[in-house]
């Protein structure tokens, strides 16, 4: 496991990633964190539901990720704190990003987003992946289907005012 980010060839795109056993015990039961009650739609991957917190609502992935839209930006959340050394991210089959040092908010946070320009490009998306090492230098990925996210992202902004 070298923790590295590549593009094998005849992966059709894919992210090859090699991941440490923490990744595997923080990965087991994960799910979308403030999400309450049940959906109040879904379409394709995604759901949409009453939020506990200072958004109304939240927008979750049928399968258990860190992946989350909360108001108008993307989070991959549940990170460890004020341990985050980069991230990389890919959207489709687009070239994976630099590497990018998380603000001194997301590291407070333990969490990543993505808001404006780079959100909006991963709403046009079919798929968003995202790679990021902590100080110990393990690989947390989440690979992330964006089929019907869109859609709900309209229906939760007049739903969830």
């Amino acid at each position: 496991m070298d923790g590295g980010i590549r593009m094998a060839a005849g992966t059709g795109g894919k992210l090859s990633i090699g991941i440490g056993i923490a990744w595997l015990s923080l990965a087991a039961g994960v799910t979308a964190a403030g999400a309450a009650g049940p959906p109040l739609a879904s379409a394709g991957d995604w759901t949409l539901a009453r939020a506990d917190g200072p958004s109304p609502c939240i927008l979750a992935t049928t399968s258990p990720s860190r992946v989350q839209v909360v108001g108008s930006r993307l989070e991959v959340t549940g990170l460890p704190k004020e341990s985050l050394f980069n991230y990389q991210y890919r959207i489709d089959d687009q070239p994976v990003s630099n590497a990018m040092i998380p603000s001194p908010a997301m590291q407070k946070a333990g969490a990543i987003w993505f808001e404006g320009d780079a959100f909006d490009a991963i709403l046009k998306g079919r798929r968003f992946q995202i790679r990021i090492l902590d100080r110990w230098h393990e690989a947390i990925t989440e690979d992330v289907s964006l089929n019907g996210l869109r859609s709900l992202q309209d229906q939760a902004r007049t739903e969830c005012q």
